[in-house]
Order: structure tokens, then sequence, then C-alpha cells
């Protein structure tokens, strides 16, 4: 008997306890200011997602972008001469290790020259995870002023670089000389 009266009233305490839970619960429901405090907490979480998002975005840098800069390389009298070059990813949002592969495609204007424009094709690879990003690449003139090139740089920020290039422009395969560029990056 005593086994049946302590199940009955287990049972009755459990049924108590489940009527309140649901009450309970029901009054959350209808209660305005448990709503709002709900939709501000959902609120902060789309905020919070939002900005994990714009972080994420931010930390994949493309290589896609065009540059202006000034460099040393065949300026004769004249202290500097003008380059452009076109960077584009060679594999869209997809990076190994942290290291970016791009194409360059550059020119440099050579003033007073019998060709005035020389122009390279090359690989650079960006090492984004590093202070400064670092990068370095090689590459080959097409317009006849040299043989290939070979460069490092550090971008100073998302916009300003220094470089150091050593271009073969003797028509012998292990002569050439170096050269300092320094410029601005337009990504897109």
């Amino acid at each position: 008997m005593t086994n049946k009266k302590s199940l009955i009233s287990s049972m009755t305490i459990l049924m108590l306890i489940l009527l309140i839970s649901v009450s309970a619960a029901a009054q959350e429901i209808d209660n305005p200011e448990v709503q709002g405090i709900d939709r501000e907490m959902q609120d902060r979480i789309e905020l919070i997602q939002a900005s994990q998002n714009l972080t994420a975005q931010q930390t994949n840098k493309s290589a896609a972008g065009v540059s202006l800069y000034l460099t040393t390389f065949h300026s004769g009298e004249k202290e500097l001469n003008l380059g452009g070059k076109f960077e584009g990813d060679f594999f869209q949002n997809d990076r190994y290790q942290g290291i970016n592969l791009a194409y360059v495609i550059e020119g440099i204007y050579l003033e007073d020259e019998d060709i005035n424009l020389a122009g390279f094709l090359s690989i650079k690879a960006t090492l984004n995870d590093k202070l400064f990003s670092p990068y370095f690449g090689v590459g080959a003139e097409f317009m006849g002023k040299a043989d290939y090139q070979g460069f490092v740089g550090l971008n100073l920020n998302d916009n300003f670089f220094v470089e150091t290039k050593f271009i073969n422009d003797k028509d012998e395969l292990d002569n050439g000389d170096f050269y300092s560029s320094v410029g601005f990056k337009l990504n897109f």
C-alpha cells in the first residue's frame, strides 16, 4: 500500500510540475517584455554573425588590383620612370596556407629610348599572414628591353608597397641590376 501511495504522490508531484512549467511558458509567450528581450537577443546574434562575415572577407585579401609605381629601371638622367601593373588571382578565394598566387602584367614607360615600354608577365606569391604581407615573384619581359625579372616587396598597408627588382637586361643570363620601386595599389 505504501508503494501505491508513494507512486500516486510522485505522479501528482510530477503533474503539478508539468502544469506549472506549461503555465510559465504560456506567460512568457504572452508577455511582450520577454518577446522584446528575445528579439533583442536575436538582433545581437545577427549583428555578431554579420561582423564575423565581414572580418572573414577582410582577411581573405584578393590580389586583384591596378598599381602605379615609380622605379629606377632605365631612369638615366631622370631620377625615376613610371610603371603600372595589373594583378589578378590565379584561384578566386582559394589560398594555400596563407599564400596567395597571382599573375602580374606590368609595363614601365622608358622616356627617350627606341622602345618606350618594357613589359613583363610575372607570377607573384604573397604571404598574407605575415607582417607587411611580403611577396616575391619572377617574370619574363616581352617587349625586347630585358630578358627576365625577379622581385621581392612589402605591402606597407592595403594600398602602398615597396619593391626591389632584379632585371636582366644585359643579354647575358646571369647579368643584370637591382632597381627600386615604390607605389600604390587600388584593389577591386
